[in-house]
């Protein structure tokens, strides 16, 4: 078992590829893509696509990379829309895609410690899938309280 520099979650210590710039562990990484590949082949879980994805890529966006950075600030933002505003997906996609045309304040330089981890989402069945989903992305939303109001800042674009 390894652990997640992301989210500190124990995944199995595996030879497999990492995302470019987000902060995870191999085992991590092929974890998300076993929910995303649940999400793409079957439309019963894909509700929970955006809150996963969001999530788990603003829990991931660590470290100095320009690209984690924005990612982090793209990422808090439609988070924050989703559960704090209950926005739309169509204005989730508008709202990253004008996040990520201009530039932005950087974010402090101290990430939250993670609460959860994706080893916490539950793939056996859509609504189970759904609803640990939804607290992860509560708790991840949480762990990020303090920038609360940047992200509000960024949700008025």
């Amino acid at each position: 078992m390894s652990v997640c520099p992301g989210c500190l979650g124990r995944f199995a210590d595996i030879e497999a590829p990492v995302h470019a710039y987000l902060k995870g562990s191999a085992g991590c990484w092929a974890r998300f893509g076993q929910a995303l590949a649940l999400q793409y082949s079957d439309h019963r879980y894909w509700p929970a696509h955006q809150l996963l994805t969001d999530a788990y890529s603003l829990q991931h966006s660590r470290g100095d990379d320009l690209r984690a950075r924005r990612s982090a600030r793209i990422h808090l933002a439609a988070l924050y829309a989703q559960i704090h505003l209950g926005q739309s997906e169509a204005r989730l996609v508008a709202l990253r895609k004008a996040l990520s045309d201009f530039s932005l304040a950087d974010l402090p330089t101290v990430w939250p410690v993670p609460s959860v981890s994706i080893a916490e989402i539950d793939i056996s069945e859509p609504a189970r899938h759904l609803h640990s989903v939804e607290r992860f992305a509560r708790a991840v939303l949480s762990d990020w309280s303090d920038h609360h109001s940047i992200a509000a800042q960024l949700c008025k674009v």
